[in-house]
């Protein structure tokens, strides 16, 4: 492949070797040995990109639900929800309407199952935030999963936080809900590939091990697989860890009936032990030093803490004994104190998830949690694009907290090691766009969120590439060739990059 490498330009473009799915040689005119060839055309070449906490099972799905983004409030939703219904084919079984996007704290009240009840009848309902901490479901949905419907004397409300998350884990119970994921996922990983993602975090609940590996399986069977797949990291959460611990699993070993990519390793891995500490700001339920305000404090005042600091600590430390790393959902303040703590407690390795609010004086005091998980060699997993969504949001439900939410060049000051995500399908899985927002900051407004907290294409590029270093023999043959420098481009430009092919393991996954 002819190319160039960006961190220290030839004056010619070189060709790279791969063999087995890895780099073996680096140099101009290199002599064909007999092997394919891909004329990159003096394309610039980058290590391949990693999503680094996407859902991938939600971003499936939403494929077939309606978008409830816009709304604005509940009346909003209802509307769309009675043109689906009117939509659906009349007689036979009675299929699922379900619906992705909306966030609670937009709208100005909190709406009731009662409501959606008169607009679907009979047809089971789903509506899940944009942040995926909360479901409306209708008395329909709720029956099929033996939960109580609405009464007179209950109206009923959105499932919030584990409650919901219990549901959310079993929507297959619910008919047409398990096609309608299903039938998204080919799209998903052909998307990708075509953006240069190469590797994802993936952070479904799974069913089973083999949960992939029978989806592949099924999914040959349709069109438009793609030949070639990206990495897939699958993350177990704490109801499954001790499952997951008597199967032998442990996190980077490769997953019960995964298919071998081309340097003859798992393509499907065991990932990270997935912990969600708290709830999020969209829902109102993120874990808080301070109070919310008063219209956002009724239920919980400080938001909702899923698990004590103690068990945490106990569950970490165990699935540390186990082999696994940690990565531990944490998006208010408070929550990221009692994750550091754990961390340090418990010996755990791993990454903190999110980490959308920083405690007050993280850079300056020596004992802060951000300093905590530096000392501790916790990496920050973050989503940048989640402030395009949340710029409208945050002044309401965190009033003065604006200068300390997606704080990233304060955390990379500390010495924190950023790795980017979408939390698909709460954000794009794009990682052009998490780059670009990163670098930029601009809000759908035109403002800039906190100009000081922008990072550069440079620090970005390297917290999209799974920690891989610059392209040199003995590198994974996981590549992106590009048009343009990634280096060189304003925030705008980057948005807009595609890649010209994307390789995994020194096999074509994509060209344009």
């Amino acid at each position: 492949m002819d190319g160039r490498s960006r961190t220290q330009p030839p004056p010619e473009p070189i060709d790279i070797r791969v063999s087995d799915g890895v780099v073996t040689e680096i140099g101009p005119d290199l002599e064909p040995r007999g092997e394919r060839r891909l004329d990159a055309e003096g394309a610039f070449v980058i290590p391949g990109l990693w999503d680094a906490h996407a859902h991938l099972d939600l971003e499936a799905a939403r494929r077939s639900r309606i978008d409830t983004t816009a709304t604005r409030c509940a009346q909003d939703a209802l509307s769309l929800v009675a043109e689906a219904i009117a939509s659906l084919p009349a007689g036979g079984s009675i299929p699922t309407v379900q619906g992705f996007g909306h966030r609670l704290s937009n709208w100005p009240r909190i709406p009731t199952v009662t409501e959606l009840d008169a607009v679907t009848g009979p047809v089971p309902t789903v509506l899940i935030s944009g942040d995926v901490h909360s479901g409306w479901l209708n008395s329909a949905a709720l029956t099929a999963l033996g939960l109580p419907a609405a009464s007179a004397d209950d109206p009923g409300a959105p499932m919030r936080e584990d409650p919901w998350f219990a549901v959310l884990d079993r929507l297959d119970e619910i008919p047409g809900s398990r096609e309608l994921r299903e039938t998204g996922y080919s799209r998903v990983l052909a998307d990708m590939l075509a953006r240069g993602v190469t590797g994802v975090v993936d952070m479904a609940w799974a069913g089973a091990p083999d949960d992939w590996a029978r989806r592949l399986a099924a999914l040959k069977t349709q069109s438009g697989l793609p030949e070639v797949l990206p990495r897939i990291r699958v993350a177990v959460y704490r109801g499954k860890l001790e499952r997951w611990i008597a199967a032998g699993l442990r996190t980077g070993a490769p997953l019960p009936g995964s298919p071998v990519g081309g340097d003859n390793t798992a393509v499907i891995t065991q990932g990270p032990l997935k912990v969600i500490a708290d709830g999020s700001m969209g829902t109102a339920s993120a874990h808080m030093c301070e109070p919310y305000p008063p219209e956002f404090a009724a239920e919980h005042p400080h938001g909702v803490a899923n698990i004590g600091r103690a068990e945490l600590t106990e569950l970490m430390a165990r699935a540390t004994q186990a082999g696994y790393e940690a990565a531990i959902h944490a998006i208010g303040d408070a929550a990221m104190e009692d994750v550091a703590a754990a961390f340090a407690a418990s010996g755990a390795t791993g990454r903190l998830e999110h980490a959308q609010l920083l405690p007050r004086d993280s850079l300056t005091r020596g004992d802060s949690a951000l300093a905590t998980l530096v000392s501790c060699g916790v990496e920050l997993s973050v989503q940048p694009a989640h402030l395009l969504d949340d710029c409208e949001a945050v002044g309401r439900v965190w009033p003065g907290l604006e200068e300390r939410t997606y704080a990233f060049a304060d955390m990379v000051t500390a010495g924190a090691l950023l790795h980017l995500g979408s939390d698909a399908p709460v954000a794009p899985l794009d990682p052009w766009l998490a780059m670009s927002t990163a670098v930029a900051r601009s809000t759908p407004g035109g403002s800039i969120w906190s100009p000081s907290q922008r990072l550069s294409n440079e620090e970005v590029l390297a917290a999209s590439v799974d920690g891989v270093g610059p392209i040199a023999v003995g590198s994974r043959a996981d590549l992106v060739m590009l048009v343009a420098d990634p280096l060189a481009l304003s925030a705008e430009e980057l948005k807009q990059v595609r890649p010209v092919a994307t390789v995994v393991a020194g096999a074509i996954a994509h060209t344009d």
